[in-house]
């Protein structure tokens, strides 16, 4: 839990910062919680608005949960 919310930390101070593009590498991912669901949908509803977020390296594991969450039809994952 500490590493879920030292993300979403990090990911608050990046978008307070006024990015127009954040990337993130899930090459090495194995598993995303509930949370860590909670922590992308917030960070592209901020993104939307100040320019892009995408997710590179997705695993099949992880593309699955993103295809049953529908989150792969709200994220740019390449």
């Amino acid at each position: 839990m500490v590493l879920l919310i030292t993300i979403a930390g990090l990911c608050i101070s990046l978008v307070a910062d006024v990015p127009t593009e954040l990337i993130f590498d899930f090459e090495k991912l194995e598993y995303i919680s509930s949370a860590g669901l909670r922590v992308l949908l917030s960070t592209q509803k901020i993104m939307n608005k100040q320019g892009s977020m995408k997710i590179l390296n997705v695993n099949d594991i992880i593309m699955e949960i993103f295809k049953v969450t529908g989150f792969a039809d709200i994220l740019t994952i390449e």
